[in-house]
């Protein structure tokens, strides 16, 4: 019997699609961005957009769900892994959620 995709990764927690808006802006910026939720777990989330960021910087983002028993919420995203995006200039950021309030 071959292992799910959830089995395979070694995940604690699955992963929900979505599509949904996320603002976003560096812990040590005032500069608030706009990119869109992929995927979203209770301890991560991948997310694209415009920016590149090296793997262990620090973004405060804000989601927000379109659905109405999914409330938005605020976090600190820790970058763990980037690669390209859906458009040329766009990047995939992938991270832990810390300090989610």
């Amino acid at each position: 019997m071959q292992p799910s995709r959830f089995q395979s990764e070694k995940r604690n927690f699955r992963r929900m699609e979505m599509d949904c808006p996320v603002s976003y802006q560096l812990v040590s910026s005032p500069n608030r961005k706009m990119g869109t939720c992929i995927n979203l777990s209770a301890n991560g989330i991948l997310f694209e957009c415009d920016d590149k960021y090296p793997v262990g910087t620090r973004i405060n983002i804000n989601v927000s769900p379109q659905l109405e028993i999914s409330p938005s919420f605020s976090a600190v995203l820790e970058v763990k892994r980037v690669v390209a995006g859906s458009r040329r200039d766009a990047y995939q950021l992938a991270g832990t959620l810390e300090d989610v309030l």
